[in-house]
């Protein structure tokens, strides 16, 4: 700003004495000099705004010469227009003479050339007096602000950037403490700028990651650069924060490093959706190698089969031409016949397993329900398989509570299950082992389990010993023959009678245990003393045909 007792350089309108006239005339000569040298544009003007004086500066500024621009109005020489309205705006020199007073225009103030050019300016005006007071006309002092407008904005334009970025940017110093604190900062951590600036950055790195700061404010005094860290912080709930860091050195004007900007991008759901593809990856590779495995079982099923066909064939047809050509003595007729029925029993046996497992995955097997007791059923099954334990003097164990119990189900079915738990058993047991079979109830449920000391079974293959094509051994040099199907029979069996069936082993040659559990029917007599079962309610009832209530007298049960 000017003061208003600033002298006007042109003072001819002034009629001082005669012996001041020497003494003005030297004022005014040095204030000429001193306006002309000064950095800011100076224009001075009479009583009726009429330009008097213009500096150096004001005639680059305006485009004007001083010689085209004395005696010209100063609204003329001085164009002024507010830069975003563009309306034209009163000049502040002529306003201060007319409040007697100095006046500044505010900012956003352009001023337009005598070429059109426009400059952004700052302005203040301010009358001018003599001593008694009297005015003398005003004095414009200007400057041209484009360079720091250009910077205002461009510091404008940088915040509003980093406020509406959604990284969070941060900025502290080499201690480590925090300078500034955007937007996105808040909403990723949940504390405000005023809670974060002046704090020290640890207040958001876990305990165990303390170490990171003290490497990251390392390097930055190298003056390294740290890209895409992935690290975590804590929020102010507490929750931990994946983020992707990146850390910059902040230099001074002489180059000096005095802290450091930091941009943290919240990973968490490119963690998620990299997760989310390793676990379809993941996925899609075992299914792969399950449809791999899958595809060598059944080829290795397929070698299996055959051989399991072909070896009673060609006892049947060796036996049957040897018969046919007269070839056997009376004595070795009957073996002949012997071996050629047993393999035929087998041929069948193996027919029936497949087509069982065929029903069974196309959902046809069906079952004739009834009451049976289970005692009987295992007791039969006991009594089926004691031949086959004798040859190899196994010792088999039937224990049972002497209760009854009764489930709802196929007789040939249930005898099915238990005759093949038990031939497994006796068949992979070596000479002179042992064989238990149990029968309890537990709660609700019949519980049968079939334990033997055999081979046993190895911890990984339990999970798939009920799995179709899927045996311990599958080559063609097995000790033991058979297709494999016993077992994933006995499962689909089992589940059709609303039952669960389970296998356990302590590992290759410590036996195994199978254990059935079926649920048991609720008893009630009526009032002709006969006992009813009750139909099975968690078995489908498209999947048994019903066959007529058998009553059965309470004394026949116990």
């Amino acid at each position: 700003m000017i003061s208003s007792d600033y002298p006007n350089p042109d003072l001819s309108a002034v009629r001082p004495a005669p012996d001041l006239a020497e003494e003005m005339k030297h004022q005014r000569q040095w204030f000429a000099v001193t306006l002309s040298s000064i950095g800011d544009g100076v224009i001075t003007t009479d009583m009726q705004g009429r330009v008097t004086f213009m500096n150096p500066v004001a005639e680059s500024l305006t485009g004007w010469t001083t010689r085209d621009a004395l005696g010209q109005p100063l609204e003329q020489v001085f164009r002024i227009v507010n830069e975003e309205t563009r309306n034209p705006v009163e000049n502040p020199a002529l306003r201060a003479m007319r409040e007697g007073s100095v006046f500044g225009l505010a900012n956003h103030t352009v001023l337009l050339t005598k070429h059109g050019r426009e400059v952004a300016i700052d302005d203040s005006g301010a009358p001018i007096r003599t001593e008694t007071g009297e005015s003398l006309g005003a004095v414009l002092v200007f400057r041209d602000v484009s360079d720091r407008r250009d910077a205002e904005e461009a510091r404008a334009l940088l915040a509003s950037i980093i406020d509406s970025s959604e990284d969070a940017i941060i900025s502290k110093n080499l201690d480590g403490i925090v300078t500034s604190w955007n937007a996105a900062a808040e909403r990723m951590f949940g504390y405000t700028a005023a809670e974060a600036i002046g704090r020290s950055i640890t207040f958001i790195i876990p305990s165990e990651r303390r170490g990171e700061e003290i490497m990251i404010l390392s390097r930055l005094r190298r003056g390294d650069r740290i890209e895409h860290f992935e690290t975590e912080r804590i929020a102010k709930d507490g929750r931990l924060v994946p983020i992707s860091l990146t850390v910059s050195p902040v230099r001074d004007r002489h180059g000096e490093i005095i802290g450091a900007s930091k941009i943290a991008r919240d990973v968490s759901e490119r963690l998620r959706t990299d997760t989310a593809r390793a676990r379809l990856l993941s996925s899609e590779r075992s299914a792969r190698e399950r449809a791999q495995s899958s595809s060598r079982a059944k080829d290795e099923f397929v070698a299996i089969i055959s051989h399991e066909i072909r070896q009673p064939l060609n006892a049947i047809l060796g036996w049957a031409q040897m018969l046919r050509q007269g070839a056997l003595d009376a004595a070795a007729t009957p073996r002949a016949l012997d071996s050629i029925e047993r393999n035929a029993r087998a041929q069948v046996k193996l027919l029936e397993d497949l087509l069982d497992i065929s029903r069974a995955i196309t959902g046809k097997l069906r079952m004739d329900a009834r009451p049976i007791d289970v005692g009987r059923s295992l007791e039969a099954a006991v009594e089926s398989v004691r031949p086959a334990a004798d040859a190899k003097s196994i010792t088999i164990e039937l224990n049972g509570e002497p209760r009854v119990n009764w489930v709802t189900g196929d007789p040939d079915r249930l005898q099915q299950i238990l005759w093949n738990l038990l031939s497994n058993a006796v068949k992979f047991t070596p000479e002179h082992g042992r064989v238990t079979a149990k029968i309890q109830r537990v709660n609700s449920q019949v519980e049968i389990t079939v334990s033997d000391s055999g081979v046993g079974i190895s911890a990984e293959f339990v999970p798939f010993v009920f799995e179709r094509f899927a045996q311990g051994n599958m080559t063609g040099t097995r000790v033991h023959g058979g297709l494999g199907l016993g077992l994933a029979i006995v499962r689909h069996l089992v589940e059709l009678h609303g039952g669960t069936v389970s296998a356990a082993s302590a590992g290759e040659g410590q036996g195994a245990t199978f254990t059935v559990m079926l649920p048991l029917r609720a008893v009630r007599q009526n009032a002709n003393d006969v006992v009813r079962i009750e139909p099975p309610a968690s078995v489908d009832a498209g999947m048994m045909r019903a066959v007529p209530e058998q009553g059965l007298r309470q004394g026949q049960h116990g």
